[in-house]
């Protein structure tokens, strides 16, 4: 069986390892963190009991096919009718096509090929709908080859950064603090804490989604982008408990460690971390403000690798937060760069 495996690419050791004790495999072909493997093992059913840290998506593909130079729309066309026939979807069921071209020059975009693709199925007589599909259907292109494969429709992409890029989410911060509370399932709201603010993605998402935000950075926050987002802000409030009945966001110009004296008598949702320490210096931070935190609130920080060496980093962050942190997940997410995410909390 042929899967599409996404990995961690600054963390490739660790990511192949964790590979290779779900499954047995070899690998096909690869671009950078996307690869295609082969096995004779259920990989979804392996990824399925293990919370995987550096595999973040695997689809099975069911065809594999080369794609001809001179017909290069005709022959993606050509594999994709062939994959949809011989798996079996019937006429009826209304399908979701979406592309990934990884490495193409050929000049089409993703969008570019969905669109004429999905129109020459319409043509032989399925139904396309990307509203309320039942059928998802994807194409992957790769080194001149063209790989199929198809599902249930379960909301997933084939390309992991694509539901962000393509919404309100415009910095990779952004993006990033969206990630973690998709990826696992946060849903908490109240006062959150954001250490580390500037430039203000973070506290933007944040605030958006049902907090009210100290946001505690030396640096200035985007105050345009926050401001045109509809989010009222406030720098540097005499009083930031009156503050936070009036404003979404309240910026503290002061270094995480000088804050804390000014925030004794305040009591935290969720603390958010994205201070740019390595990860002893960012642990033992957010350990001061645990008290500040009621049990049960939410911890999503960032942990900064200054190396590959990621099981490193993640044995100093367990050792550190967990006689106060009951640590739910720990993952790097796609928008991630040389960095992990964890997701805890306060006991």
């Amino acid at each position: 069986m042929l899967y599409f495996v996404q990995i961690a690419m600054f963390f490739d050791e660790s990511s192949l390892k964790e590979l290779g004790g779900m499954v047995k495999f070899k690998v096909i072909d690869r671009q950078l963190n996307n690869l295609i493997i082969e096995t004779k093992e259920n990989l979804l059913k392996a990824v399925g009991k293990k919370k995987t840290t550096f595999v973040y998506s695997v689809f099975p593909l069911y065809s594999k096919d080369v794609i001809s130079k001179n017909d290069y729309l005709g022959s993606i066309h050509g594999a994709l009718l062939k994959a949809v026939e011989g798996s079996g979807i019937d006429k009826g069921e209304v399908i979701r096509l979406e592309c990934y071209d990884i490495n193409s020059r050929e000049g089409y975009s993703a969008k570019d090929l969905e669109v004429r693709l999905g129109k020459m199925l319409i043509d032989d007589g399925y139904t396309a709908d990307l509203i309320n599909p039942v059928r998802f259907v994807y194409l992957l292109l790769l080194n001149g080859v063209c790989y199929v494969g198809q599902e249930k429709y379960k909301n997933r992409v084939l390309n992991p950064l694509r539901p962000y890029s393509q919404t309100e989410h415009t910095s990779r911060a952004e993006m990033k603090i969206a990630e973690a509370f998709e990826s696992f399932g946060i849903s908490s709201s109240g006062i959150a804490l954001d250490l580390g603010a500037a430039p203000g993605g973070w506290s933007k998402f944040l605030a958006r989604n049902g907090f009210r935000v100290i946001a505690v950075d030396t640096a200035k926050l985007d105050y345009d982008s926050l401001e045109r987002s509809g989010l009222k802000v406030a720098v540097n409030s005499k009083s930031i408990k009156k503050a936070l009945n009036m404003y979404d966001i309240i910026h503290v110009n002061l270094r995480a460690a000088d804050f804390l004296s000014k925030a004794k008598d305040i009591r935290i949702d969720l603390l958010a971390d994205d201070m740019n320490m390595d990860c002893k210096s960012s642990s033992a931070e957010v350990l001061k403000y645990a008290p500040l935190m009621r049990k049960g609130s939410t911890l999503v920080m960032t942990i900064k690798c200054i190396n590959r060496n990621a099981p490193k980093f993640i044995a100093q962050a367990r050792k550190a937060l967990s006689p106060k942190f009951s640590i739910k997940g720990i993952k790097v997410l796609p928008v991630n760069r040389q960095e992990m995410t964890l997701y805890a909390i306060r006991k």
